[in-house]
Protein backbone atom coordinates (compact mmCIF):
# COMPACT_ATOMS: atom_id res chain seq x y z
CA UNK A 1 0.00 0.00 0.00
CA UNK A 2 1.47 3.46 -1.00
CA UNK A 3 2.00 5.70 1.67
CA UNK A 4 -0.30 8.06 0.97
CA UNK A 5 -3.07 5.55 0.06
CA UNK A 6 -6.21 5.86 1.77
CA UNK A 7 -7.25 3.07 3.97
CA UNK A 8 -10.92 2.86 3.45
CA UNK A 9 -13.29 4.70 1.56
CA UNK A 10 -13.77 8.58 2.21
CA UNK A 11 -17.42 7.79 3.00
CA UNK A 12 -16.81 4.98 5.45
CA UNK A 13 -14.09 8.42 7.89
CA UNK A 14 -11.50 7.05 9.40
CA UNK A 15 -10.69 3.65 10.40
CA UNK A 16 -10.72 4.43 13.95
CA UNK A 17 -9.10 2.79 17.15
CA UNK A 18 -11.72 1.35 18.10
CA UNK A 19 -13.30 -0.16 14.91
CA UNK A 20 -9.77 -2.11 15.51
CA UNK A 21 -10.20 -3.29 18.97
CA UNK A 22 -13.82 -4.19 18.36
CA UNK A 23 -12.75 -5.79 14.39
CA UNK A 24 -15.55 -4.17 12.72
CA UNK A 25 -12.79 -2.66 10.00
CA UNK A 26 -9.44 -4.01 9.63
CA UNK A 27 -6.38 -2.86 7.38
CA UNK A 28 -5.59 -5.31 4.85
CA UNK A 29 -2.30 -6.04 7.08
CA UNK A 30 -4.62 -6.81 9.77
CA UNK A 31 -6.70 -8.99 7.74
CA UNK A 32 -3.42 -10.92 6.62
CA UNK A 33 -2.73 -11.93 9.91
CA UNK A 34 -6.37 -12.94 11.20
CA UNK A 35 -7.56 -14.56 8.39
CA UNK A 36 -4.28 -16.33 7.56
CA UNK A 37 -5.11 -20.04 5.96
CA UNK A 38 -1.56 -21.20 5.85
CA UNK A 39 -0.11 -23.82 7.57
CA UNK A 40 2.71 -21.54 9.35
CA UNK A 41 3.59 -19.82 12.34
CA UNK A 42 3.83 -16.71 12.48
CA UNK A 43 5.66 -13.70 13.81
CA UNK A 44 4.04 -10.55 13.69
CA UNK A 45 5.96 -7.99 13.78
CA UNK A 46 4.15 -4.51 14.84
CA UNK A 47 4.42 -0.74 15.09
CA UNK A 48 3.65 1.18 17.95
CA UNK A 49 -0.23 2.29 18.07
CA UNK A 50 -1.09 -0.51 15.45
CA UNK A 51 -3.73 -2.45 17.11
CA UNK A 52 -1.63 -5.98 17.13
CA UNK A 53 -3.59 -7.30 20.42
CA UNK A 54 -7.03 -6.46 19.17
CA UNK A 55 -5.69 -8.39 15.74
CA UNK A 56 -4.43 -11.01 17.57
CA UNK A 57 -7.78 -11.39 19.39
CA UNK A 58 -9.57 -11.16 15.52
CA UNK A 59 -6.85 -14.31 14.71
CA UNK A 60 -8.39 -16.31 17.85
CA UNK A 61 -12.39 -15.71 17.02
CA UNK A 62 -11.30 -16.16 13.76
CA UNK A 63 -9.64 -19.77 14.57
CA UNK A 64 -12.79 -20.76 17.15
CA UNK A 65 -14.77 -19.50 13.78
CA UNK A 66 -13.35 -22.21 11.95
CA UNK A 67 -13.60 -25.13 14.40
CA UNK A 68 -10.98 -24.96 16.24
CA UNK A 69 -11.20 -26.52 20.00
CA UNK A 70 -10.96 -23.93 22.31
CA UNK A 71 -9.45 -26.07 24.82
CA UNK A 72 -6.64 -26.02 22.02
CA UNK A 73 -5.30 -22.46 21.88
CA UNK A 74 -3.60 -20.90 24.92
CA UNK A 75 -2.91 -17.09 25.17
CA UNK A 76 0.12 -15.47 26.74
CA UNK A 77 0.29 -11.76 27.91
CA UNK A 78 2.83 -9.86 29.62
CA UNK A 79 1.22 -8.92 32.74
CA UNK A 80 -2.13 -9.60 35.10
CA UNK A 81 -3.80 -6.93 34.21
CA UNK A 82 -3.22 -7.74 29.78
CA UNK A 83 -4.85 -11.23 30.91
CA UNK A 84 -7.63 -9.70 32.67
CA UNK A 85 -8.04 -7.13 29.78
CA UNK A 86 -7.90 -10.01 27.19
CA UNK A 87 -10.65 -11.60 29.08
CA UNK A 88 -13.07 -8.55 28.81
CA UNK A 89 -12.14 -8.35 25.18
CA UNK A 90 -12.60 -11.91 24.29
CA UNK A 91 -15.69 -12.23 25.72
CA UNK A 92 -15.70 -16.00 26.95
CA UNK A 93 -14.03 -18.24 29.25
CA UNK A 94 -13.22 -21.64 27.30
CA UNK A 95 -10.06 -20.16 26.15
CA UNK A 96 -7.06 -20.30 28.05
CA UNK A 97 -5.68 -16.37 28.73
CA UNK A 98 -2.81 -16.16 31.38
CA UNK A 99 1.01 -14.98 32.02
CA UNK A 100 3.85 -17.03 31.73
CA UNK A 101 4.83 -16.69 35.05
CA UNK A 102 0.96 -18.68 35.82
CA UNK A 103 1.15 -20.97 33.78
CA UNK A 104 4.82 -22.28 34.94
CA UNK A 105 3.31 -21.60 38.56
CA UNK A 106 0.47 -24.40 37.35
CA UNK A 107 3.03 -27.09 36.11
CA UNK A 108 4.46 -27.30 39.33
CA UNK A 109 1.31 -27.59 41.02
CA UNK A 110 0.44 -30.36 38.88
CA UNK A 111 3.74 -32.12 39.14
CA UNK A 112 3.69 -31.54 43.05
CA UNK A 113 6.32 -29.14 43.66
CA UNK A 114 4.94 -26.81 45.39
CA UNK A 115 6.95 -24.07 47.27
CA UNK A 116 6.02 -20.58 48.29
CA UNK A 117 6.99 -17.84 46.33
CA UNK A 118 8.81 -15.12 47.51
CA UNK A 119 8.88 -11.22 46.18
CA UNK A 120 11.49 -9.14 47.09
CA UNK A 121 9.62 -7.49 49.84
CA UNK A 122 9.67 -10.58 51.40
CA UNK A 123 13.46 -10.90 51.58
CA UNK A 124 13.41 -7.29 52.95
CA UNK A 125 11.91 -7.91 55.96
CA UNK A 126 14.04 -11.13 56.68
CA UNK A 127 16.92 -9.63 56.29
CA UNK A 128 15.91 -6.52 58.52
CA UNK A 129 15.08 -9.04 61.59
CA UNK A 130 17.65 -11.26 60.80
CA UNK A 131 20.72 -8.79 60.56
CA UNK A 132 19.17 -6.07 62.70
CA UNK A 133 21.83 -5.15 65.28
CA UNK A 134 21.95 -6.15 68.85
CA UNK A 135 20.39 -4.13 71.55
CA UNK A 136 23.92 -3.20 73.09
CA UNK A 137 24.74 -1.79 69.60
CA UNK A 138 26.32 2.04 68.96
CA UNK A 139 23.74 4.52 68.11
CA UNK A 140 26.09 4.82 64.95
CA UNK A 141 25.90 1.13 63.84
CA UNK A 142 21.73 1.01 63.97
CA UNK A 143 22.20 4.60 62.04
CA UNK A 144 24.03 2.89 59.40
CA UNK A 145 21.84 -0.49 59.43
CA UNK A 146 18.52 1.12 59.46
CA UNK A 147 19.50 3.76 56.32
CA UNK A 148 20.81 0.71 54.29
CA UNK A 149 17.50 -1.08 54.84
CA UNK A 150 15.91 2.37 53.87
CA UNK A 151 17.83 1.70 50.80
CA UNK A 152 16.58 -1.29 50.26
CA UNK A 153 12.99 -0.20 49.47
CA UNK A 154 13.93 2.42 47.75
CA UNK A 155 15.92 0.33 45.14
CA UNK A 156 14.55 -3.00 46.12
CA UNK A 157 12.92 -2.86 41.66
CA UNK A 158 16.38 -2.32 40.83
CA UNK A 159 18.16 -4.95 42.84
CA UNK A 160 15.52 -7.45 42.60
CA UNK A 161 15.87 -7.12 38.51
CA UNK A 162 19.60 -7.34 38.94
CA UNK A 163 19.36 -10.70 40.91
CA UNK A 164 16.58 -11.99 38.22
CA UNK A 165 18.40 -10.87 35.11
CA UNK A 166 21.93 -12.69 36.83
CA UNK A 167 19.77 -15.94 37.57
CA UNK A 168 17.82 -16.17 33.88
CA UNK A 169 20.98 -15.38 31.87
CA UNK A 170 23.23 -17.53 33.90
CA UNK A 171 20.47 -20.25 33.61
CA UNK A 172 20.85 -19.61 29.66
CA UNK A 173 24.72 -19.96 29.81
CA UNK A 174 25.59 -16.35 29.66
CA UNK A 175 28.23 -14.47 31.94
CA UNK A 176 27.41 -11.46 33.89
CA UNK A 177 28.26 -9.87 37.11
CA UNK A 178 26.86 -11.22 40.31
CA UNK A 179 24.39 -8.75 42.08
CA UNK A 180 24.21 -7.07 45.17
CA UNK A 181 23.14 -9.04 47.76
CA UNK A 182 22.90 -12.35 46.08
CA UNK A 183 24.59 -14.35 48.55
CA UNK A 184 22.14 -13.07 51.66
CA UNK A 185 18.93 -13.32 48.71
CA UNK A 186 19.77 -17.55 48.01
CA UNK A 187 20.37 -17.83 51.77
CA UNK A 188 16.74 -16.08 52.40
CA UNK A 189 15.04 -18.52 49.99
CA UNK A 190 17.03 -21.72 51.23
CA UNK A 191 15.76 -20.70 54.98
CA UNK A 192 12.49 -20.14 53.99
CA UNK A 193 11.92 -22.57 51.59
CA UNK A 194 10.83 -20.34 48.62
CA UNK A 195 11.60 -19.90 45.15
CA UNK A 196 10.99 -16.52 43.05
CA UNK A 197 9.82 -16.26 39.86
CA UNK A 198 13.25 -16.66 38.22
CA UNK A 199 13.56 -19.65 39.89
CA UNK A 200 10.21 -21.23 39.13
CA UNK A 201 10.98 -20.84 35.40
CA UNK A 202 14.30 -22.08 35.77
CA UNK A 203 13.31 -25.14 37.29
CA UNK A 204 10.21 -25.79 34.95
CA UNK A 205 12.29 -25.39 32.11
CA UNK A 206 14.76 -28.09 33.81
CA UNK A 207 11.86 -30.47 34.20
CA UNK A 208 10.28 -30.30 31.23
CA UNK A 209 13.46 -32.35 29.82
CA UNK A 210 12.63 -35.22 31.52
CA UNK A 211 9.89 -37.27 29.63
CA UNK A 212 8.10 -38.41 32.57
CA UNK A 213 7.39 -34.67 33.09
CA UNK A 214 7.04 -33.52 29.81
CA UNK A 215 4.56 -36.45 28.70
CA UNK A 216 1.92 -34.68 30.88
CA UNK A 217 2.13 -31.31 28.88
CA UNK A 218 3.05 -32.36 25.74
CA UNK A 219 0.53 -32.06 22.62
CA UNK A 220 -1.92 -30.02 24.89
CA UNK A 221 -2.37 -26.72 22.74
CA UNK A 222 -2.68 -26.70 18.65
CA UNK A 223 -1.87 -22.75 18.55
CA UNK A 224 0.00 -20.75 21.22
CA UNK A 225 -0.23 -16.81 21.10
CA UNK A 226 2.38 -14.73 22.43
CA UNK A 227 1.75 -11.44 22.99
CA UNK A 228 4.53 -8.49 23.17
CA UNK A 229 6.91 -11.63 22.53
CA UNK A 230 9.84 -9.28 22.54
CA UNK A 231 9.99 -9.28 26.45
CA UNK A 232 9.61 -12.95 26.06
CA UNK A 233 13.16 -14.06 27.45
CA UNK A 234 14.74 -17.25 26.13
CA UNK A 235 13.68 -19.77 28.84
CA UNK A 236 10.32 -18.97 28.56
CA UNK A 237 10.16 -19.56 25.09
CA UNK A 238 11.92 -22.73 25.57
CA UNK A 239 9.21 -23.86 28.33
CA UNK A 240 6.78 -22.92 25.57
CA UNK A 241 8.29 -24.94 22.65
CA UNK A 242 8.74 -27.71 24.85
CA UNK A 243 4.72 -27.55 24.88
CA UNK A 244 5.21 -29.21 21.33
CA UNK A 245 1.87 -26.92 19.72
CA UNK A 246 1.48 -27.23 16.22
CA UNK A 247 1.34 -23.15 15.69
CA UNK A 248 3.30 -20.33 17.73
CA UNK A 249 1.89 -16.67 16.71
CA UNK A 250 4.59 -14.04 18.12
CA UNK A 251 2.65 -10.76 17.86
CA UNK A 252 5.39 -7.83 19.02
CA UNK A 253 7.23 -4.62 18.08
CA UNK A 254 11.28 -5.30 18.02
CA UNK A 255 12.27 -1.74 18.34
CA UNK A 256 10.79 -2.14 21.79
CA UNK A 257 12.85 -4.63 23.15
CA UNK A 258 13.89 -2.42 26.36
CA UNK A 259 14.19 -5.74 29.38
CA UNK A 260 17.63 -7.19 28.06
CA UNK A 261 18.86 -7.34 31.36
CA UNK A 262 15.91 -9.86 31.84
CA UNK A 263 17.19 -12.34 29.26
CA UNK A 264 14.71 -11.32 26.35
CA UNK A 265 16.26 -11.14 22.89
CA UNK A 266 14.13 -10.59 19.87
CA UNK A 267 16.61 -12.12 17.74
CA UNK A 268 17.26 -14.75 19.76
CA UNK A 269 13.66 -15.73 20.31
CA UNK A 270 12.72 -15.17 16.59
CA UNK A 271 15.75 -17.79 15.67
CA UNK A 272 14.39 -20.33 18.27
CA UNK A 273 11.14 -20.67 16.54
CA UNK A 274 12.24 -20.76 13.37
CA UNK A 275 14.89 -23.38 14.02
CA UNK A 276 11.67 -25.45 15.19
CA UNK A 277 8.77 -24.16 13.35
CA UNK A 278 8.20 -23.11 9.51
CA UNK A 279 7.21 -19.78 10.28
CA UNK A 280 6.52 -16.52 8.07
CA UNK A 281 6.76 -12.85 9.18
CA UNK A 282 3.84 -10.27 8.67
CA UNK A 283 3.64 -6.51 10.02
CA UNK A 284 1.40 -4.16 11.08
CA UNK A 285 2.24 -0.90 10.34
CA UNK A 286 -0.14 1.70 10.57
CA UNK A 287 -0.12 3.70 13.94
CA UNK A 288 -4.02 4.53 14.80
CA UNK A 289 -2.43 6.35 18.60
CA UNK A 290 -0.44 9.22 17.28
CA UNK A 291 -0.19 12.56 15.13
CA UNK A 292 1.75 12.90 11.78
CA UNK A 293 4.58 13.97 13.26
CA UNK A 294 4.94 12.19 16.30
CA UNK A 295 4.80 9.03 13.93
CA UNK A 296 7.39 10.71 11.70
CA UNK A 297 9.65 11.68 14.70
CA UNK A 298 9.51 7.75 16.22
CA UNK A 299 9.97 6.17 12.46
CA UNK A 300 13.79 7.57 12.78
CA UNK A 301 14.37 5.25 15.69
CA UNK A 302 12.48 1.97 14.28
CA UNK A 303 13.06 -0.34 11.95
CA UNK A 304 9.48 -0.61 10.77
CA UNK A 305 8.44 2.79 9.65
CA UNK A 306 4.54 3.24 10.88
CA UNK A 307 1.87 5.73 8.68
CA UNK A 308 -0.28 7.62 10.23
CA UNK A 309 -3.79 6.89 10.22
CA UNK A 310 -4.39 10.40 11.64
CA UNK A 311 -4.45 13.47 9.64
CA UNK A 312 -3.67 16.09 12.17
CA UNK A 313 0.25 16.84 12.31
CA UNK A 314 0.64 17.83 16.43
CA UNK A 315 4.03 18.57 17.36
CA UNK A 316 7.62 17.85 18.67
CA UNK A 317 8.69 20.72 20.09
CA UNK A 318 12.52 20.90 18.29
CA UNK A 319 13.91 22.56 21.66
CA UNK A 320 14.54 20.84 25.54
CA UNK A 321 13.77 22.47 28.70
CA UNK A 322 16.06 22.42 31.57
CA UNK A 323 13.94 24.46 34.33
CA UNK A 324 10.92 23.16 36.79
CA UNK A 325 10.02 26.39 37.15
CA UNK A 326 11.24 29.22 35.29
CA UNK A 327 12.14 33.06 37.38
CA UNK A 328 9.41 35.23 36.52
CA UNK A 329 12.18 37.59 34.85
CA UNK A 330 13.13 34.85 32.28
CA UNK A 331 10.76 33.79 29.50
CA UNK A 332 11.77 30.61 28.68
CA UNK A 333 9.84 27.69 28.59
CA UNK A 334 9.62 25.47 31.96
CA UNK A 335 7.99 22.16 32.65
CA UNK A 336 5.02 23.64 34.85
CA UNK A 337 4.18 26.02 32.07
CA UNK A 338 3.73 22.71 29.64
CA UNK A 339 2.25 20.92 32.51
CA UNK A 340 -0.80 23.37 32.95
CA UNK A 341 -1.13 24.16 28.97
CA UNK A 342 -2.12 20.13 28.98
CA UNK A 343 -5.25 18.01 30.76
CA UNK A 344 -3.33 14.48 30.28
CA UNK A 345 0.72 14.78 30.23
CA UNK A 346 3.23 11.80 31.58
CA UNK A 347 6.84 12.78 31.91
CA UNK A 348 8.59 9.90 31.10
CA UNK A 349 12.50 9.51 32.89
CA UNK A 350 14.70 6.62 32.20
CA UNK A 351 15.93 6.39 36.09
CA UNK A 352 14.39 6.49 39.41
CA UNK A 353 16.34 8.91 41.44
CA UNK A 354 15.03 11.48 38.61
CA UNK A 355 11.89 10.69 38.89
CA UNK A 356 11.73 11.07 42.70
CA UNK A 357 13.32 14.21 42.29
CA UNK A 358 10.98 15.67 39.76
CA UNK A 359 8.10 14.46 41.92
CA UNK A 360 9.70 15.92 45.24
CA UNK A 361 10.52 19.59 43.24
CA UNK A 362 6.43 19.72 42.38
CA UNK A 363 6.04 18.01 45.59
CA UNK A 364 7.31 21.19 47.09
CA UNK A 365 5.31 23.63 44.76
CA UNK A 366 2.14 21.36 45.98
CA UNK A 367 1.45 21.39 41.82
CA UNK A 368 -1.73 19.22 41.39
CA UNK A 369 -0.77 16.02 39.91
CA UNK A 370 -0.52 12.45 40.89
CA UNK A 371 2.54 11.40 42.81
CA UNK A 372 3.33 7.87 43.67
CA UNK A 373 7.13 7.42 43.67
CA UNK A 374 8.90 9.76 45.78
CA UNK A 375 5.84 8.48 48.03
CA UNK A 376 4.85 4.86 46.84
CA UNK A 377 2.07 2.93 47.72
CA UNK A 378 3.88 0.49 50.22
CA UNK A 379 5.16 3.73 51.65
CA UNK A 380 2.09 5.34 52.75
CA UNK A 381 1.12 1.53 54.20
CA UNK A 382 4.22 1.41 56.49
CA UNK A 383 3.25 4.96 57.32
CA UNK A 384 -0.32 4.00 58.81
CA UNK A 385 1.18 1.17 60.66
CA UNK A 386 3.64 3.68 62.01
CA UNK A 387 6.56 1.63 60.79
CA UNK A 388 8.31 4.24 58.19
CA UNK A 389 11.68 3.38 57.79
CA UNK A 390 14.91 6.12 58.01
CA UNK A 391 14.73 6.96 54.44
CA UNK A 392 10.97 6.98 54.32
CA UNK A 393 10.69 9.39 57.28
CA UNK A 394 13.90 11.54 56.21
CA UNK A 395 11.85 12.21 52.87
CA UNK A 396 9.06 13.02 54.67
CA UNK A 397 10.86 15.19 56.88
CA UNK A 398 12.23 17.23 53.80
CA UNK A 399 8.31 17.84 53.06
CA UNK A 400 6.65 19.13 55.70
CA UNK A 401 8.21 22.75 55.69
CA UNK A 402 6.03 23.11 52.17
CA UNK A 403 2.99 21.31 54.29
CA UNK A 404 2.33 23.29 57.33
CA UNK A 405 4.98 20.22 58.95
CA UNK A 406 2.37 17.56 58.75
CA UNK A 407 2.98 14.51 57.41
CA UNK A 408 -1.44 14.19 57.91
CA UNK A 409 -1.53 17.01 55.48
CA UNK A 410 1.29 15.75 53.16
CA UNK A 411 -0.51 12.39 52.38
CA UNK A 412 -3.64 14.28 51.91
CA UNK A 413 -2.59 15.92 49.26
CA UNK A 414 -1.50 13.14 47.71
CA UNK A 415 -4.20 11.28 48.49
CA UNK A 416 -6.59 14.40 46.96
CA UNK A 417 -4.49 13.85 43.23
CA UNK A 418 -4.40 10.27 42.27
CA UNK A 419 -6.52 10.50 39.91
CA UNK A 420 -4.84 13.17 38.23
CA UNK A 421 -4.30 13.06 34.29
CA UNK A 422 -0.83 14.38 35.13
CA UNK A 423 1.83 11.54 36.82
CA UNK A 424 5.52 11.40 36.22
CA UNK A 425 6.58 7.78 35.76
CA UNK A 426 9.41 5.53 33.63
CA UNK A 427 10.00 4.81 30.15
CA UNK A 428 10.17 1.14 31.14
CA UNK A 429 6.88 1.56 33.03
CA UNK A 430 4.98 3.73 30.29
CA UNK A 431 5.66 0.73 27.51
CA UNK A 432 1.92 -0.25 26.15
CA UNK A 433 0.46 2.89 27.44
CA UNK A 434 -0.44 6.40 25.75
CA UNK A 435 -0.81 9.74 26.85
CA UNK A 436 -1.88 13.02 24.97
CA UNK A 437 1.05 14.87 25.86
CA UNK A 438 4.80 13.73 26.93
CA UNK A 439 7.85 15.24 28.04
CA UNK A 440 11.10 12.79 27.70
CA UNK A 441 13.76 13.36 30.55
CA UNK A 442 17.20 12.87 29.68
CA UNK A 443 16.66 11.05 27.00
CA UNK A 444 17.29 13.04 23.58
CA UNK A 445 16.78 12.58 19.96
CA UNK A 446 20.48 12.88 18.92
CA UNK A 447 19.42 14.42 15.87
CA UNK A 448 18.26 17.23 17.56
CA UNK A 449 20.56 17.74 19.66
CA UNK A 450 22.73 18.57 16.66
CA UNK A 451 20.48 20.67 14.82
CA UNK A 452 20.14 23.03 18.04
CA UNK A 453 24.01 23.24 18.91
CA UNK A 454 23.64 20.85 22.07
CA UNK A 455 25.91 18.15 20.90
CA UNK A 456 28.78 20.81 20.91
CA UNK A 457 27.84 22.30 23.93
CA UNK A 458 27.94 19.31 26.24
CA UNK A 459 30.83 16.93 27.25
CA UNK A 460 31.23 13.63 25.85
CA UNK A 461 30.31 11.85 29.25
CA UNK A 462 27.28 14.00 29.39
CA UNK A 463 25.92 13.04 25.92
CA UNK A 464 26.83 9.47 26.45
CA UNK A 465 24.12 9.78 29.85
CA UNK A 466 21.11 11.48 27.56
CA UNK A 467 21.36 10.13 24.62
CA UNK A 468 22.45 7.21 22.06
CA UNK A 469 23.88 6.40 18.52
CA UNK A 470 21.16 5.96 16.24
CA UNK A 471 23.20 3.34 13.79
CA UNK A 472 24.62 1.63 16.44
CA UNK A 473 24.15 -2.21 15.07
CA UNK A 474 24.65 -4.82 18.80
CA UNK A 475 23.36 -2.31 21.62
CA UNK A 476 19.96 -1.18 20.92
CA UNK A 477 18.63 -0.90 23.94
CA UNK A 478 19.27 2.97 24.47
CA UNK A 479 17.54 3.36 20.78
CA UNK A 480 14.62 1.35 22.04
CA UNK A 481 14.29 3.42 25.35
CA UNK A 482 13.62 6.19 23.46
CA UNK A 483 11.76 4.83 20.55
CA UNK A 484 9.09 3.71 23.39
CA UNK A 485 9.27 7.32 25.09
CA UNK A 486 8.74 9.02 21.73
CA UNK A 487 5.61 6.96 20.72
CA UNK A 488 3.87 7.05 23.74
CA UNK A 489 2.49 10.42 22.87
CA UNK A 490 -0.92 11.14 20.95
CA UNK A 491 -0.37 14.81 19.95
CA UNK A 492 2.60 16.79 21.22
CA UNK A 493 6.45 15.99 22.52
CA UNK A 494 8.84 17.86 24.74
CA UNK A 495 12.58 17.55 25.58
CA UNK A 496 13.90 17.93 29.19
CA UNK A 497 17.17 17.68 30.11
CA UNK A 498 17.50 17.39 34.47
CA UNK A 499 20.03 17.14 36.38
CA UNK A 500 21.92 15.21 33.79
Amino acid sequence: MRKNEKLISKNDGQLSFLNALTGIKLTKEQKDFAYFDSKESILLISTAGSGKTATAIERLKELLKRGVDPSKMIFFSFTKAATEELQKRIGRDDVKITTIHAFSLGILARMGKFKKIAVFYDFIKWYKDTYKPAKMASRETKKEFYEMIGNLYDEKDYIASSISAFKLQTADGMKCPVPLYFGQYQDFLRKTKSRDFSDMLIEVRDLLKEEKWLKMFRNNYEYIFIDEYQDTSTIQLQILLALNAKYYYLIGDRNQSIYGYSGASCKRVEAMLKSRRKTVEMSLSVNFRSDIDIINNSNRFSSLKAMPNSEINGFVKKYVISQIEAPKSDNSLDLITILNAHDEIAVLARTNSVIKELEFELLTRRYPMKYFNYISESDFKDWKKDSAHVNLQERLNKLKPFFNDSEHEIFAFIEQNKTSRKQITSIHKSKGREFDYCVVVNSIDPFLLAEIGLDKALSKKQLERITFDPLEEFDVEPRNIHYVAVSRSKHGLYYMLYNF
